[in-house]
């Protein structure tokens, strides 16, 4: 069975820069989804997927 570990983040543009400069094994990029989620994922030395997540809060009308 394989499981995804999730943390839930702030700053994860920078974060995501920061893991994508110092070589990290991404195999999602940054992306937006369009229920208010930033998230990213990457595979650990161990073959684990780590995903990070940041919710964005709705436009205030």
């Amino acid at each position: 069975m394989d499981a995804i570990v999730v943390f839930t983040v702030t700053g994860l543009a920078a974060e995501h820069e920061r893991l994508r400069r110092a070589g990290a094994a991404i195999t999602v990029p940054l992306r937006r989804e369009p229920w208010g989620e930033l998230m990213m994922r990457l595979s650990d030395p161990n073959g684990v997927t780590i995903q990070l997540t940041e919710w964005i809060p709705p436009p205030t009308s």
